[in-house]
């Protein structure tokens, strides 16, 4: 083999390696953005206070307290879901413990859509904050 050759053919095996390296470490970048993505907690919860104004069957409507941003001042709805947590001072009740007129704190990761009344889509947890059930 002429020297000629044997250059171009290392050059070529240094081009094919260096591709090589290169894919592997696009990825391993790629799987592992990907699996940061996944295992990434969701949106931050938000928490806010309102007054239940109406309660049909697994929906409430609630109406933001003063105390709130401004941004939850307003009215909203939302469905409690088997996972929503409903508690009063620590300790788990039930829907139909809830009712018309009764302070609660909201703590949700979803979006709020806007229709009115605001329509939040996915409820962590419903906290009673009256003084009795």
């Amino acid at each position: 083999m002429t020297k000629r050759k044997r250059t171009i053919l290392f050059a070529i095996a240094l081009l094919l390696f260096s591709a090589l390296i290169a894919g592997v470490f696009y990825f391993i970048g790629y799987k592992t953005a990907y699996d940061r993505l996944e295992n990434a907690t969701p949106t931050a919860s938000q928490t806010f206070y309102a007054m239940i104004s109406d309660i049909q069957g697994s929906t409430l409507h609630v109406a933001g307290l003063e105390v709130n941003d401004i941004n939850f001042r307003g009215d909203f709805f939302f469905s409690v879901a088997e996972e929503t947590s409903i508690t009063w001072r620590y300790t788990d009740i039930s829907l139909e413990d809830l009712d018309v007129g009764d302070r609660v704190s909201i703590t949700f990761t979803g979006d709020i859509l806007t229709t009115y009344p605001a329509n939040i889509t996915q409820v962590e947890s419903i906290q009673l904050l009256d003084d009795e059930l």
